[in-house]
């Protein structure tokens, strides 16, 4: 064998290694990954369990309620409006570690009247425990968006700031407080805010943990109502 036969076969084999060694991390990662995301997925099935029963129950309350004192209700005017919001989101976590990729959460936050009252002049707030991490896109009617953005909104189901400088506020407070089209929820209905995307750039989340916790207010309930969940996510 001549001598550049020897190079070229100790080149070959170093390149060989050198993609045996890649493709090995490659499946370290992607095993991480796929541990993460199971982990993920039972997190998501408990609390969804949970959510299920907890509803249950309330929904059983609230008939035995309307059905058994419905006369008392109706004499002593005591109707009320039972307001239950909870969140319903998923994580998606890309395939490799890029700076230039992002931890995507997409999700509605329901909120539901199983009351037999209404509840008036609704407002949500969704509270992130970390203002620079605060990013919210949806159907948010924003003050000076552009045309084509606003059309593409329907406007039975948009939202929109409770105050014009809301936006601005939330980037610096954590905190986005919406109001919806309608001017009340009615008794035995619900509406959300869906579609919801929060984005969190991998080079800006790096060992961070993110909440966002939810809030509704209207007129019965000034002190506000907390969300049954919450939604959460650590990146290490």
């Amino acid at each position: 064998m001549s001598f550049n036969q020897k190079t070229n076969v100790h080149k070959e084999h170093i390149q060989l290694k050198q993609r045996l060694l890649h493709y090995r991390s490659e499946t370290v990662k992607n095993e991480r990954l796929l541990r993460q995301q199971e982990k993920k997925l039972l997190e998501q099935k408990r609390i969804i369990d949970g959510l299920t029963d907890r509803l249950e129950e309330l929904a059983q309350q609230a008939e035995k309620n309307s059905g058994a004192g419905a006369n008392d209700y109706e004499q002593n005017s005591t109707r009320q409006a039972i307001i239950v919001p909870y969140f319903s989101y998923s994580i998606l976590v890309p395939s490799t570690f890029e700076e230039d990729e992002t931890v995507l959460v997409k999700g509605h936050f329901v909120i539901e009247n199983k009351g037999t009252a209404p509840l008036s002049t609704p407002i949500i707030c969704l509270a992130f425990n970390k203002p620079e991490l605060a990013n919210l896109t949806g159907k948010i009617n924003r003050p000076r968006a552009p045309k084509d953005h606003v059309a593409q909104m329907n406007e039975s189901d948009g939202w929109s700031f409770l105050e014009e400088s809301g936006d601005a506020q939330a980037k610096e407070t954590g905190q986005y407080w919406l109001k919806p089209k309608t001017a009340e929820i009615p008794a035995l209905s619900t509406v959300m805010f869906s579609n919801f995307e929060i984005q969190l750039p991998m080079a800006a989340t790096s060992s961070v943990a993110m909440q966002v916790n939810g809030f509704v207010y209207g007129d019965e309930h000034p002190e506000g109502i907390p969300a049954l969940n919450a939604i959460a996510f650590t990146l290490v």
